[in-house]
């Protein structure tokens, strides 16, 4: 691992060298400053006077002192210190990465994305970049909007994909060609399971989990409409695999996406639609204001392509009034 000694502004005056963030980071993530010693090869006083260092240099007090336990734990300002420092030092050595690459295209694509199979698109574009441009490899961030957006901010990301409704007005954007029917994930011996579609007056009552996303954009604000009664929210979620095992586990429902888990009859799983029906739209953004790395670009135009062939292909299977149903 590179260790350099680069400086970077916190604020203020205040400036800091990435071989201490890393550093910090380890005696996090070793537990303990002993232990983060042994792994990084220095000594442990060295290594304590550098911590000390950097809560003088950042003003906040970033470990619990007098914990009995065996591991170190972080303050409030210590949690979002650490998540910080991951965030400088994975910018910083993605910009070496970057500085240093060769001219053929190459390096990673960084992508945030809510799920959804929307992403085939996605897929399609980076399997046809690889096909030229073998040294090019994706790194799948998944996540819900918020996070996703502050990736986008930060640097993080490349592209974000992102479910609308959405400000993007400090971004650019392609809309993603798909609608992701919403509906209900249940067990098979569900009393909903036989169903057809799900209407809002089924859901009084039954426990759900819900993507936080949902929640945060309101999506179902309008659809739900039974007496004065909410949703029975039991659960929030950002993967639905891991909602899933709950679902089958008898914990509760889950409105979801379709297509995103296995719903096979081996699976116990059962997927029915919302009715009125309810879909997502989503769309692919990048930073105005960061210029892409070739890689990133490269991507781009392949995406741009695939949408394009697949805007083709619906026109094309659209019949004309001609060839049309006769009256």
């Amino acid at each position: 691992m590179n260790t350099c000694n680069i400086g970077y502004k916190i604020s203020g005056e205040a400036h800091m060298e990435l071989r201490i963030l890393r550093n910090f980071i380890a005696v996090v993530e070793e537990e303990g400053v002993s232990a983060a010693a042994d792994a990084l090869r220095i000594s442990q006083p060295a290594l304590s006077r550098q911590i000390k260092d950097l809560e003088d240099e950042v003003g906040a007090t970033l470990f619990v002192r007098g914990n009995r336990s065996h591991s170190l734990e972080l303050t409030e300002k210590g949690r979002l210190m650490y998540r910080r420092a991951q965030e400088i030092v994975e910018l910083a050595d993605r910009t070496q990465k970057e500085m240093t690459a060769d001219e053929d295209i190459a390096g990673d694509v960084h992508i945030a994305a809510a799920q959804s199979a929307a992403m085939r698109i996605v897929a399609r574009a980076m399997t046809r970049l690889r096909h030229k441009h073998p040294q090019v490899r994706v790194r799948l961030h998944d996540d819900y909007g918020q996070n996703i957006i502050e990736r986008l901010d930060n640097g993080l990301a490349d592209f974000g994909v992102l479910v609308q409704p959405t400000d993007m007005s400090r971004y650019d954007f392609l809309p993603l060609p798909t609608g992701d029917p919403m509906g209900l994930l249940m067990r098979y011996d569900h009393p909903l399971a036989t169903r057809e579609s799900i209407h809002p007056k089924d859901l009084a009552d039954v426990p759900v989990i819900v993507p936080q996303g949902v929640l945060n954009r309101r999506d179902l604000s309008g659809w739900y409409k039974s007496g004065n009664k909410e949703l029975n929210i039991v659960g929030t979620m950002n993967l639905l695999y891991n909602a899933s095992c709950f679902v089958q586990e008898g914990y509760g429902c889950a409105i979801c996406l379709q297509g995103l888990v296995d719903t096979s009859w081996e699976s116990g799983l059962v997927f029915q639609p919302l009715d009125p029906p309810m879909q997502t739209h989503l769309a692919i953004a990048w930073k105005k204001s960061q210029p892409p790395t070739p890689a990133a670009d490269a991507f781009l135009t392949e995406l741009r392509s695939v949408i394009a062939d697949i805007n083709r292909d619906n026109k094309e299977s659209v019949p004309s009034p001609r060839n049309g149903a006769q009256r």
